[in-house]
């Protein structure tokens, strides 16, 4: 069990950081949100990223 939350939180993770870092270059990003605004998708960039690291966490990979 603790495997696959490692493994759903790195996908969580990498989701997250793809949004974070490179979300004002891809478009349909920013349109799958809802807004043009650079700090939603901070915002929502790092939210995804936290969530991801809370299950590398639990899942025993960090720590």
């Amino acid at each position: 069990m603790a495997n696959l939350l490692v493994m759903i939180g790195i996908v969580i993770f990498v989701i997250g950081m793809i949004i974070f870092l490179f979300g004002k270059q891809f478009f349909f990003l920013r349109a799958f949100f809802g807004d043009r605004s650079m700090f939603a998708q901070i915002f929502w960039g790092f939210i995804i990223c936290i969530i991801g690291a809370a299950f590398l966490y639990f899942g025993g990979a960090v720590g």
